[in-house]
């Protein structure tokens, strides 16, 4: 590991780890020193993520690194199946494990017959590549647990049925009426993940968007708000709506197996939002509820002469970003439309020195970024936080989204801001 000014980057098994515990029904077993596992629960920790009779370590002693000693990772597979009867537990070797070849594998392999739980293995030890390979990881694993999902099997409903106990004594009556109940157009919202910055405010406002525009009902969201149970739900939807690149596996195979479609859409700013709903509304046959259509062409309208004001200013607009690259191109798609293009955009996962180098350069503009390039940018740039990683900040709101109409009511928010500090307008 070389040495580095900035926090390092996440492996693909942190990526993997917070995707996990995101689905509320998954267990996980580290087989590793307890020292690795109470390291990464600090960063979990920043990330709201619930741990509770979830996240567990097997621990290694050195005999055990040196004898290749597996006892302790099969008492507590046993232990752990007996104590708290998950459904799944995921077996994840950590850098220890995988440096001296433990063949977790085969370990799970012959565990799996003593256990109630279904055994999952993910031997990478973090030497995989960054986060997003884990999360990517994780989208994949859902992917192949989709194809065990029967064809036939009926829509799951997400309400409790409370006159269930009533269907015995009512069998033998006549049924007055049997209008069937009206179907509910359905979709699943597939890339929302622990490392997306105000991820709940952003999911409601997306459904929040999606049932004034178009009187659409959630199936299932993943992995934020998801559990592997609820992937019988995902296979009931209409659509499925991917929001990172790391998700499609999942839509790709929902889309092969129960002939779901799906779109990648972009809901940053008004223009892409109104984009978004039409394309949605045309492959689903119907049509965008038109008082949402004309609050968003309203709000379009509301800022049309800011490419004209912009045209005339004396000093340079200068807008930074340090994000996903989804995120760089979607916030660029939101601003383009008024008169607005960023200077300069990267990725957290670039190299630190040409991090380093681009942002040493950045002064009196306005950056949209995550915590560490923002402390690391001059006191004369307009700071905006918006992408992990985040330290500094506990997230406590649900109603901040930077998607939808009211995210880009904020962004625009900070624009106007920044202008009228640097007299641009």
């Amino acid at each position: 590991m070389s040495l580095t000014k900035l926090l390092p980057t996440p492996s693909d098994r942190m990526g993997l780890l917070w995707n996990l515990l995101a689905l509320s029904d998954a267990c996980i077993l580290e087989y590793g020193p307890a020292g690795t596992t109470h390291y990464g629960l600090g960063l979990i920790g920043d990330l709201d993520l619930k741990t509770d009779n979830r996240y567990f370590v097997s621990h290694m002693t050195e005999t055990d690194v040196v004898m290749g000693n597996s006892k302790n990772l099969e008492k507590a597979v046993r232990e752990i199946d007996l104590t708290y009867k998950p459904k799944h537990i995921f077996v994840v070797g950590s850098s220890v494990s995988t440096t001296i070849g433990a063949d977790l594998n085969g370990i799970c392999h012959y565990l799996q017959r003593d256990v109630q739980a279904r055994l999952h293995v993910h031997n990478t030890g973090g030497f995989g590549g960054n986060y997003r390979v884990g999360t990517e990881a994780v989208y994949r694993l859902l992917a192949d647990l989709v194809e065990e999902i029967p064809l036939n099997s009926p829509p799951v409903t997400t309400g409790t049925n409370l006159t269930a106990g009533l269907s015995s004594i009512a069998a033998d009556a006549v049924p007055i009426s049997a209008t069937p109940p009206e179907h509910k157009l359905t979709y699943n919202l597939l890339g929302f993940s622990p490392d997306h910055f105000r991820s709940l405010s952003d999911l409601f406002e997306v459904q929040r968007l999606l049932k004034e525009g178009l009187n659409l009902e959630p199936a299932s969201s993943f992995t934020i708000n998801g559990a592997i149970d609820k992937l019988p739900m995902a296979a009931s939807a209409d659509i499925s709506l991917v929001l990172r690149p790391e998700a499609l596996p999942l839509a790709q195979a929902l889309q092969a197996r129960f002939n779901i479609p799906y779109l990648e859409p972009n809901f940053y700013g008004y223009h892409p939002c109104l984009t978004a709903l039409r394309a949605i509304a045309t492959q689903l046959g119907i049509t965008v509820n038109a008082s949402v259509e004309n609050h968003l062409n309203a709000r379009i309208k509301r800022c049309a002469m800011l490419p004209y004001i912009l045209r005339r200013a004396t000093a340079p607009v200068l807008l930074y970003s340090v994000a996903h690259a989804e995120v760089n191109t979607s916030l660029a798609a939101a601003l383009e439309p008024l008169g607005l293009h960023f200077t300069a955009q990267l990725e957290p996962t670039a190299p630190e020195a040409e991090r380093l180098a681009a942002i040493a350069t950045w002064s009196n503009g306005l950056i949209f970024a995550d915590q560490e390039s923002l402390d690391l940018a001059a006191a004369s740039n307009s700071k905006v936080l918006i992408s992990f990683p985040w330290y500094s900040t506990q997230v406590l709101a649900t109603h901040l989204p930077f998607m939808g109409s009211r995210g880009m009511d904020f962004i625009l928010e900070q624009v106007y801001a920044y202008l009228i500090k640097e007299r641009i307008m």
